[in-house]
């Protein structure tokens, strides 16, 4: 990355298919897939009803690692990142400060959080203008508001720092604590800043990654609407929405290896680009692919080396699949097509900002025990000896793209040699 080296220390996961790393694991080796039919998401009436939630028997049993009055307070995102955020720490085996609370920082990717949908029905029908249909009246909103709504509870569902703050707050980190409201590329945008910031020395350990609620109604409804959701029906191609967070503390790797922490990995490149503001379904998937090949081949210059296997971002748009093959041979070339390909969102559906946070965790349990999950495997060969390098792309809902390249940790000679 630069001077210093940045590992991975610690690991949360909380997906559809399990609460914590092992869980998640295990449900990738078997095949099983938690997408399915959502009864609160069909009552919509959309075309779509498919979704990968964190089904409540799921969470029960990890809950009390948070404050029990607390949980009122969250909204469904910042209570899947406070949970992957105990993990994770629990994993680092680092308490609140990480030993200096001023080194510690968060980096979250959040996405845009939502008002619940029957609330705002109530609103929009009430502040509808008598003399023009369709048309908003703000008198009568702000009056609505003022009699109908607890301000408090609305800024507690709606704020995009909410997640961050709750995080920070909770493990004591008094360093930088920033929120990245980039959609789907913000997991892997967060990983990617919070190794930079290691890296040049601004912070020792950060907890960062990406959570998502898309099952939320108005969220859910409004992705239906413009077209980015697979319909139940199989005419229209897209995502399946899930739910869920992955949480990672990375720690410059030398006070790591000190402290005797177990590391899970090394985040050895990473590179990101904008977008060009077109939505997914009118992107130009050439132009994508430039882009994204050209940050693909920034990842590997860090790295310095080309990876065993790549998570694809393969989130079902033509676009996205089409120009991530594309940026794939302009990167590589023929060392491509040999390439094993993981689709991680066959088996858990698309969490949004946390999907390359989740994947990129998969992807280092993927090194650890050196094998791949059969079922998401598509294209290219298995390797010929264990994994050792791993490229986790990720796509935005509007062109801006991000890769990250982890590999294995060596362990330093001295330390070996003790063991």
């Amino acid at each position: 990355m630069t001077s210093r080296r940045v590992v991975l220390a610690g690991r949360g996961i909380v997906s559809p298919l399990g609460v914590g790393v092992g869980p998640h694991w295990d449900g990738l080796l078997s095949g099983r897939s938690a997408i399915g039919p959502v009864p609160r998401l069909a009552s919509l009436g959309l075309a779509a009803s498919l979704g990968a939630e964190v089904a409540p028997e799921l969470l029960a049993p990890h809950l009390g690692r948070l404050p029990r009055k607390q949980q009122k307070l969250y909204n469904r995102a910042t209570l899947l990142a406070m949970l992957g955020g105990a993990l994770a720490m629990e994993d680092a085996r680092l308490g609140p400060g990480a030993g200096d609370p001023e080194r510690l920082g968060v980096v979250l990717g959040v996405n845009v959080l939502s008002w619940d949908l029957e609330s705002m029905a109530r609103l929009l029908a009430a502040a509808e203008s008598p003399e023009a249909a369709g048309s908003l009246d703000m008198a009568a909103a702000n009056g609505f508001c003022m009699r109908h709504i607890n301000p408090l509870d609305y800024s507690l569902k709606t704020l995009p720092n909410l997640a961050a703050g709750h995080l920070a707050i909770a493990h004591d980190a008094r360093g930088p604590c920033r929120v990245l409201l980039d959609g789907p590329v913000g997991g892997a945008q967060a990983i990617g800043q919070a190794a930079r910031m290691i890296a040049e020395g601004d912070l020792d350990v950060a907890l960062c990654g990406g959570t998502d609620a898309s099952l939320e109604g108005l969220v859910f409804a409004s992705y239906c609407g413009f077209g980015l959701l697979a319909s139940d029906a199989g005419d229209q191609p897209g995502f399946v929405a899930g739910e869920g967070s992955g949480l990672v503390v990375l720690e410059e790797a030398e006070r790591a290896h000190e402290r005797g922490a177990a590391v899970h990995g090394e985040v050895q490149g990473f590179a990101a680009a904008a977008g060009d503001g077109h939505l997914t379904p009118t992107a130009d998937a050439a132009a994508l692919s430039r882009r994204l090949a050209r940050v693909i081949e920034r990842a590997m210059e860090e790295a310095g080396g080309i990876p065993d296997l790549v998570a694809l971002h393969a989130d079902g748009a033509p676009a996205h699949d089409e120009a991530e093959e594309l940026a794939l041979a302009r990167a590589l070339g023929s060392q491509a097509d040999g390439l094993p390909r993981l689709r991680f969102k066959r088996a858990h559906g698309d969490l949004g900002a946390a999907s390359s946070a989740v994947e990129f965790l998969a992807c280092s349990l993927a090194l650890e025990y050196g094998m791949l999950p059969a079922g998401i495997v598509a294209g290219g060969r298995a390797p010929s000896g264990p994994p050792g390098r791993a490229l986790v792309l990720s796509l935005g809902l509007f062109g801006a793209c991000a890769a990250l390249m982890l590999g294995k940790y060596p362990v330093p000679a001295e330390a070996a040699r003790a063991g």
